[in-house]
């Protein structure tokens, strides 16, 4: 009997479990285990909305233990804390039981990456960051009582990639909807970026029309300005320019957890990425596969996978044809990335998108439209299109009788 562990519920390792616990974890030979601390899942790309009091929970969250009840794998609550090679087994660290280790004869990590703080003076005391879900809901408990109190409210929001723009822009489509409940709050955003434009991984044209949106729905965006230091209630630039704010959010780079580079010798880059061949296999242990963003995986053009939700994604899949020809006995096949261009959302019914190779820049709802569209498609995924297709209605329907801004619904 093959024992394989996912470490990581995230977009790559949800997926990876849901389509080996369908091929393989209803069979009495295999054993699909998740490992992952928290109680529900919540796709990446939109952890913005959950800041930004716009998400959806009841619809949009995924519970792993009824998730994993019905889709053939088995779901431990914990977080990975060591790796023995030599037995095949990892420590995990429990809320209720404490520590355990658990045996595998394949284990895959796919643990995502953080905010790179680049040891900035005063950042982890005083930013606040969007990593996790947890982290999002606890950003989203300090910016509703601003939203609800009367007066100009600042929130500074450091990095100009896609999760800062993202955030900003949601959060200037929020503070514009409160103005319509004659609240007497507002939200002056400014969005920091220590590059020469926002979104500088990106096409020109494409950051342009971004920055462009952004100012007009009134974020003040600051490029080639770069943070010297933190502090409570201020950001100091390197020309000491000092930026004011109730809130401080920090979506600036990134990094993989410094816990990675402990385990067993796996070698590691200069963020914390795992090192892997191009089966996504560890440098090192042939039995360990890394996916997503925690793995430095190479291309055949000497390149790397880049760090982006759809490269996790395009992994899932991958590897979950590659268990099937492993367990046949026959040789793994390399991943080949394919990039599908990039989109970023500006608000709930705005979006800019880069496709075909970035040949083509295009903006407005019906890119929106495309951008909710990937998401439905990783739910697909998780349930079918029969589940997605009531979901769908089902928001709609919500939409309606809700306000945009959830928190005036109390």
């Amino acid at each position: 009997m093959s024992k394989i562990i996912v470490v990581g519920g995230g977009a790559a390792g949800l997926e990876l479990v849901t389509r080996l616990g369908r091929s393989l974890g209803r069979r009495a030979e295999h054993t699909i285990t998740l490992v992952e601390p928290a109680s529900h899942h919540y796709w990446k790309p939109r952890l913005h909305e959950i800041a930004a009091g716009t998400f959806d929970n009841e619809l949009d969250a995924v519970s792993y233990l009824q998730h994993a009840a019905c889709h053939g794998y088995q779901y431990v609550q914990a977080a990975m804390t060591g790796l023995d090679r030599s037995t095949k087994t990892i420590t995990v660290s429990q809320p209720v039981n404490g520590e355990a280790t658990l045996d595998y004869d394949y284990l895959v990590l796919a643990v995502g990456a953080i905010s790179n703080d680049f040891k900035t003076p005063g950042v982890s005391e005083h930013c606040l960051f969007l990593d996790s879900a947890e982290q999002a809901q606890r950003a989203w408990a300090l910016i509703n009582p601003l939203l609800r109190t009367q007066g100009e409210h600042r929130l500074s929001i450091v990095g100009a990639g896609a999760t800062g723009v993202e955030l900003a822009a949601e959060l200037a489509k929020v503070s514009e909807k409160l103005q319509r409940y004659r609240h007497g709050a507002s939200l002056s955003i400014t969005l920091v970026e220590a590059a020469d434009r926002v979104l500088p991984a990106s096409p020109a044209c494409m950051s342009e029309k971004v920055q462009r949106k952004l100012e007009q729905q009134g974020v003040t965006v600051l490029t080639n300005t770069r943070i010297q230091r933190a502090e409570s209630g201020r950001l100091v630039t390197a020309d000491d320019q000092v930026l004011t704010a109730d809130l401080q959010i920090w979506a600036a780079g990134i990094k993989c957890a410094d816990w990675l580079t402990q385990l067993d010798g796996l070698e590691t880059n200069r963020i914390n990425q795992l090192k892997v061949h191009d089966t996504l296999q560890s440098t090192l242990d042939e039995a360990i596969f890394v996916m997503g963003d925690s793995a430095e995986c190479p291309q055949p053009d000497g390149s790397f996978v880049p760090p982006r939700a759809q490269a996790a994604n395009q992994a899932a899949g991958h590897l979950a044809h590659q268990f099937a020809r492993l367990m046949k006995g026959k040789p793994l096949q390399p991943f080949l990335f394919n990039d599908g261009g990039m989109v970023v959302a500006l608000g709930h019914d705005y979006a800019v998108g880069a496709l075909m190779n970035d040949k083509v820049v295009l903006r407005g709802r019906l890119v929106r439209n495309l951008y909710d569209t990937i998401f439905r498609l990783h739910q697909r995924i998780l349930f079918g299109w029969g589940r997605v297709t009531a979901l769908v209605m089902l928001k709609r329907i919500k939409g309606l009788l809700s306000p945009y801004y959830k928190g005036n619904a109390s």
